[in-house]
């Protein structure tokens, strides 16, 4: 298989605020590679704030420009409600997620990206997946009747509606939460993807896969395993997320062996929410693709 029949995939993990580590790999890739990180693959999937930075990326905004925006806009976004709402309501309203998306996403819809991009959802009205898709199906003379006129900001903002955080979104006829509760590490679904609709060979298929840190000591063994008092609420969330993260991955590295890169650091146990780690989790971003460079730079296509 020669460079230029390989079928470039970029994977971005859900992860809240440590999608600055994510958004900071991707700029020091611009950086280094001197074009716009959409431009060196042929599919881009992303979930919760994956989906923000995959988004970022198919509509072309530097990527400089989301590490800004999340050392800027995630103290705005995580602004606790009012005491005595804890347990009847999401810990915090979506509506600064809301503006701050609106404020940094172009107004597209999903119908008038070009750049083949996945983001991944969840009914919970169904209690089934879903996965919105820029038009490249109807590029390929496939049906695309779904997406076309749903806001690229709508996808994002309901891919982000992490359970216990935010409410479920509703867009169109669907109510809809996280992605990441199946498919926080999208690899496997964008893998499943290019063979099924773009018509790949596994051989083929090379996937960038960017994580936002696991943490080896989530949970401790001497605890009272109620919901709250032992499980907790939100970082159940966090672990359901981090297993189905190492599952996708574990999959994709079976599949396609050094075709599959995955960049995940080890980390401590911050919560989703965490924004007092940004400056931390931009230096191993920084760190980590200096240490990986030449297997990132493997993983690029030669942009046009």
């Amino acid at each position: 298989m020669t460079q230029d029949s390989a079928f470039h995939i970029l994977a971005l993990d859900g992860g809240g605020t440590s999608g600055v580590y994510s958004a900071q790999i991707l700029a020091c890739i611009e950086q280094s590679n001197g074009a716009p990180v959409g431009e060196c693959f042929d599919l881009i999937a992303g979930t919760s704030t994956g989906s923000i930075i995959a988004g970022a990326a198919a509509a072309g905004i530097p990527m400089p420009e989301i590490v800004k925006l999340f050392e800027k806009e995630s103290p705005r976004i995580f602004q606790r409600r009012r005491l005595g709402s804890f347990h009847v309501r999401s810990k915090y309203s979506i509506r600064p997620l809301e503006k701050v998306v609106r404020r940094h996403v172009p107004d597209l819809t999903l119908g008038e990206i070009s750049k083949p991009l996945m983001i991944m959802g969840s009914d919970i009205s169904t209690g089934g997946v879903h996965v919105f898709k820029s038009r490249y199906l109807k590029d390929l003379g496939q049906p695309y009747v779904r997406d076309s006129d749903v806001a690229l900001s709508d996808a994002i903002l309901a891919s982000c509606a992490a359970p216990a955080y935010f409410d479920p979104v509703s867009v169109g006829d669907f109510l809809l939460a996280d992605g990441g509760l199946w498919a926080n590490n999208p690899s496997i679904m964008a893998l499943t993807e290019a063979v099924a609709k773009f018509g790949r060979a596994v051989e083929q298929v090379r996937i960038l896969s960017i994580g936002t840190g696991r943490s080896v000591n989530l949970y401790s063994k001497n605890r009272l395993w109620g919901l709250i008092t032992g499980w907790g609420r939100q970082k159940l969330v966090s672990y359901v997320f981090r297993l189905q993260s190492d599952a996708s991955a574990n999959m994709a590295k079976l599949l396609l062996a050094d075709r599959y890169l995955r960049i995940d650091p080890e980390i401590e146990a911050w919560d989703l929410d965490d924004t007092k780690h940004l400056d931390t989790l931009k230096a191993l971003a920084t760190r980590d693709f200096a240490l990986h460079s030449e297997a990132i730079m493997k993983n690029l296509k030669k942009p046009q």
